[in-house]
């Protein structure tokens, strides 16, 4: 499916104009419309202020924020020719954006992650790693030190996951538009045999490339204690220019006693971040 309207959310920061930079040049190999979002939230002081002055508020914030976009639009115009439009709503951050995901029928939201640490981490999380859990479209995470240099190397993280394929396909769709190689790349446990996890990654890639017409796809098998460290070793060291992987949606009970990989990563990675879902689903091999 391609890809013809990006979200891209801002509050006007460096981390925001960064995301808005890699979404213009994304946009612009794509042929892709950007939809600036900003969202501001109007604080009643008090249950008993009148409708009115709330309404005034809001407005007022509104105005603002509207001649700030505008600005920022035709800044862009100067460099670029990349369609723009933007909206701006009162409310929460990441209510704001989900609504505007399924009012806008959104394909792609790029934007930035400052990241996390510590306490914070644990019990916060930003805003960037929820709309990774619960938007509905692909999520497409900036780094605030990361600087757009292209997109000649997609690594695709893979557990074998059934909708691995699809995912592949779309991921594909892009990389012809980038002309990037594709590097599929699985994470093995240390004490796996090394014979059977070699046999089973090249029957995944036989099976990818019968399905994918895409000639610049490679692999890469890698062994580590976990696969979450594992992942986070190789962005250290290879010259990738996105990690992609695919995330489940889960359930309370799984939020509780698992740690999501996305969510580490749009923390701590300094890569860009390409986050698909996918339902709990069989692997394609055992």
């Amino acid at each position: 499916m391609a890809i013809k309207t990006i979200l891209v959310p801002t509050d006007f920061t460096k981390s925001a104009l960064n995301a808005l930079n890699y979404a213009v040049n994304i946009a612009s190999e794509l042929n892709s419309k950007i939809i600036l979002l900003h969202t501001f939230n109007t604080i009643v002081s008090s249950p008993e202020m009148p409708f009115d002055d709330v309404k005034q508020f809001s407005m007022a914030a509104k105005k603002t924020a509207d001649k700030q976009l505008d600005k920022l639009i035709e800044k862009i115009h100067k460099v670029s020719d990349v369609q723009l439009e933007y909206i701006s709503i009162d409310s929460l951050l990441v209510d704001g954006i989900l609504e505007t995901i399924k009012n806008k029928k959104i394909d792609l939201v790029v934007m930035g992650t400052k990241g996390a640490s510590g306490f914070k981490e644990l019990f916060f999380g930003t805003v960037t790693s929820k709309i990774i859990e619960y938007a509905k479209c692909p999520v497409w995470a900036i780094p605030q030190r990361a600087s757009y240099n292209g997109l000649q190397n997609i690594t695709y993280a893979t557990d074998y996951n059934v909708s691995d394929i699809t995912i592949l396909k779309k991921l594909a769709e892009i990389a012809k538009e980038f002309k990037s190689k594709i590097n599929i790349l699985h994470i093995a446990v240390s004490n796996k045999n090394i014979e059977l996890e070699a046999a089973v990654l090249k029957k995944f890639i036989l099976k990818v490339k019968d399905k994918i017409n895409y000639k610049h796809i490679v692999s890469q098998l890698l062994y580590a204690d976990d696969k979450e460290n594992g992942l986070e070793n190789y962005l250290k060291k290879a010259q990738t220019n996105l990690i992609t992987i695919s995330t489940q949606y889960r359930t309370v009970t799984e939020k509780m006693f698992s740690k999501s990989i996305a969510k580490k990563l749009s923390y701590h990675s300094k890569v860009p971040l390409l986050t698909y879902h996918h339902k709990k689903t069989s692997l394609l091999f055992l």
